[in-house]
């Protein structure tokens, strides 16, 4: 399959919530493994005053403070992590924000054209309550009976053979953390599903936090 340059900052469109417009803002062009999604659902308006969860969402039990979500996107996982996701000649981290969703971080590897963002969805206060309300209707795929960490978690792409998947994270009914990973080469020419990496990358940046939060 072709690869191309993407639009980073379109990986993070699948969130799109409720109230906020289908355009990604800041996109910006680079030249860098994609981890851009091929589904753009619709935004719908939702009641401001609904109760979370909504939209079949599962609540939260036992929340993380949203202060593991403070620091930099970038640091939410180690070069040696980073490496293991992606392999020898993985870039560093380079920050991908979205106005509507939150802070992003982006990596690639140019050798094996696989890529990787980790984005924070705190802007809506929705939670996964946004993945059930605005992306569950427009995918082919979604996987609710994933568990990561402990917490609730979705994992959702176009079609079963999309090279990327996404995996959404509850870390409180109010805010999740999301990994979207782009296939290398190498795997998807051993028809690896896409949803396997992306929950392990996931995994491992909910250890991270959960490990921040002293748990």
């Amino acid at each position: 399959m072709k690869r191309v340059a993407a639009v980073l900052s379109v990986g993070l469109a699948v969130l799109t919530v409720a109230g906020c417009s289908e355009e990604s803002p800041g996109e910006a062009t680079v030249s860098k493994p994609s981890v851009s999604g091929s589904v753009h659902p619709t935004s719908r308006s939702l009641p401001s005053d609904s109760a979370l969860p909504h939209s079949g969402a599962p609540a939260v039990v036992d929340p993380l403070p949203e202060s593991v979500l403070s620091d930099h996107p970038c640091d939410v996982l180690t070069p040696e992590q980073v490496q293991k996701a992606l392999g020898a000649g993985a870039s560093t981290g380079s920050r991908s924000d979205l106005e509507q969703v939150g802070p992003g971080c982006d990596w690639g590897n140019e050798d094996s054209l696989g890529g990787l963002r980790i984005g924070y969805s705190i802007v809506s206060r929705e939670g996964l309550s946004a993945q059930y309300a605005n992306t569950k209707p427009q995918v082919k795929v979604f996987r609710e009976s994933v568990s990561v960490g402990g917490f609730p978690a979705v994992a959702y792409k176009a079609s079963e053979n999309d090279l990327m998947c996404t995996v959404a994270v509850g870390l409180a009914d109010e805010y999740s953390v999301v990994t979207t990973v782009t296939l290398s080469a190498e795997k998807e020419a051993e028809g690896v599903d896409s949803c396997v990496p992306a929950e392990q990358v996931a995994e491992m940046v909910v250890g991270n936090l959960k490990a921040k939060a002293g748990e």
